[in-house]
């Protein structure tokens, strides 16, 4: 890879290998590579990193200054430093290396993109950089450590939540399949009963049988155990009805528009929360930038100040200079000013945390939503399963009525989440089958 990318181009390349033991007592095998920006050539010299190129006007003349130079730029020689070029080193190098790993029938593989170029919801850990990194081995907790704690436990409830979600998802994708199963059965033995409505689509209907199901095991248990379950049952019952009128959720169609609301909740929370943490990484930027033009503002004034021999004072002191100008130019790029506001920083950095504080929140009471929806969701398999409920005359019995198109629409969703689930079900067993081959 090195000499690939690097020395076979001109460049000089230091490489260490490491493989520390880290925390959770896992190897961490990583490189560093060191390399050079300038070329060398064939006799061991340095060449020039870039050359002075004149700017011409539209007569095709150079451009005189009024200090009586000419108007000049910078042209790089090589693309060395250019931001894409780290981007495309890293792709070279996951290329590579998923090569070895195929090779050696490893089923790992690195992926060069950004979690938002890959399309994922978590959001990433920040940089700890060398002085927070060997703070945090010592066991001393730094604001980044901190930060990035605190982003591993956001990423971990998000997923726990997108599992409650696929399951919500799945049970209604089932329990459709169950009932179209179930629909064909009886539209083929042609039978015809009760015209009444349809109790048994009846989310209250279910709960209350699922209640009368639970008495009956409590009465069979010895009283002190029976008196205990009792208890429980009736204020699961009685949550589970105050959530239902609550959320005026009457059928299994209006549970899965409340299913759908849900995600679409919990997405936009995680964005906003995604959105907000990335905005106080800026902001904690600002602190960095706002050290380098303060260290480097006297050396800055005083070329800005000149008149005479400006060239020579800029090339004596091109570092500073152009540190400075990097970061006032970031710094108002971040915050749409290139004033240091420190004050202001950390004002509304506090102000994002308050809202991921309040986001969190919100998130956690959609996570007690679920946790109601998957007691209901229960309810209704035990009923099914312990009755043996033959739901093909209920669903018979809605068609002929002739449902509204809101209710046949929502048939349609469950037929579709049903058709992914068993996609995605075949998927995962053809790659198992597969694995064991």
């Amino acid at each position: 890879f090195i000499e690939e990318n690097f020395t076979s181009k001109g460049m000089i390349a230091d490489c260490s290998i490491h493989n520390p033991m880290a925390s959770d007592h896992e190897e961490q095998p990583h490189a560093h590579i060191l390399l050079t920006l300038r070329e060398m050539d064939s006799e061991g010299k340095w060449k020039p990193k870039c050359r002075k190129e004149y700017i011409l006007d539209e007569n095709g003349e150079k451009i005189k200054l009024k200090s009586g130079n000419y108007k000049s730029r910078k042209v790089n020689l090589n693309d060395w430093n250019e931001p894409d070029k780290a981007k495309e080193w890293r792709e070279n190098f996951s290329k590579k290396a998923n090569e070895y790993l195929a090779r050696n029938n490893i089923d790992k593989r690195i992926d060069p993109r950004t979690f938002e170029e890959q399309g994922r919801e978590e959001l990433p850990q920040i940089h700890l950089g060398t002085s927070s990194y060997q703070m945090e081995k010592k066991g001393i907790q730094t604001e980044r450590g901190n930060q990035n704690r605190k982003i591993i436990a956001l990423n971990l409830e998000f997923k726990k939540l997108k599992a409650e979600l696929s399951k919500l998802t799945s049970w209604i994708g089932s329990l459709l399949g169950s009932l179209q199963v179930k629909y064909d059965e009886y539209k083929q033995e042609k039978k015809e009963e009760y015209e009444n409505k349809a109790e048994l689509f009846n989310l209250y209907e279910y709960i209350s049988i699922y209640y009368d199901l639970q008495g009956e095991k409590a009465r069979k248990l010895n009283p002190y155990a029976s008196n205990k379950k009792i208890g429980a049952d009736l204020r699961r019952f009685s949550k589970a009805r105050i959530y239902l009128k609550d959320n005026n959720l009457k059928t299994i169609a209006d549970l899965q528009e409340k299913i759908s609301t849900l995600q679409s909740k919990n997405k936009k929370i995680s964005q906003d929360i995604k959105t907000k943490t990335a905005r106080i990484e800026s902001l904690n930027k600002c602190f960095t930038y706002a050290d380098i033009i303060k260290d480097n503002k006297q050396v800055f004034e005083e070329w800005n100040s000149k008149s005479l021999f400006k060239d020579s004072f800029y090339n004596s002191h091109k570092d500073e200079i152009d540190k400075y100008k990097r970061a006032r130019a970031i710094l108002e790029k971040i915050t749409g000013s290139s004033a240091i506001k420190s004050k202001d920083w950390k004002k509304e950095i506090q102000s994002l945390e308050s809202e991921i504080s309040k986001l969190n929140r919100q998130s956690q009471k959609v996570k007690e939503e679920y946790e109601s929806i998957n007691h209901i969701k229960y309810a209704v398999k035990t009923v099914n399963e312990d009755y043996g409920i033959d739901l093909s005359i209920e669903i018979d019995k809605a068609i002929k009525r002739g449902e509204k198109p809101s209710v046949i629409a929502q048939i349609k969703k469950y037929q579709e989440q049903l058709e992914a689930y068993e996609k995605r079900k075949e998927k995962t067993k053809n790659y198992y089958r597969k694995e064991e081959r």
